[in-house]
């Protein structure tokens, strides 16, 4: 189950290159969307890639790809209610 701050970086990354930037977002983007320092970012990071979120070669942000959205709710998504 991932964390209140995982989540919102997991949606950040996943929301991120459907906006009109078309990539990743830096670490220095990430720490201001997120109000968290760098540490914290690369340690949230850290945690998706072990948890099997995301694949990040080389440490760079841009070349994070999303493999997994488990646990994370699309706003976009429709809620079916039976």
């Amino acid at each position: 189950m991932l964390t209140d701050l995982e989540r919102k970086v997991l949606r950040i990354l996943y929301n991120f290159p459907h906006s009109i930037k078309k990539r990743m977002p830096t670490i220095r983007e990430l720490e201001i969307k997120t109000g968290k320092d760098e540490k914290t970012v690369r340690s949230v990071l850290n945690g998706l890639v072990k948890g099997r979120y995301i694949e990040c070669k080389d440490g760079n942000t841009q070349n994070i790809k999303i493999i997994s959205t488990r646990d994370y709710d699309s706003p976009f998504k429709m809620r079916r209610n039976h």
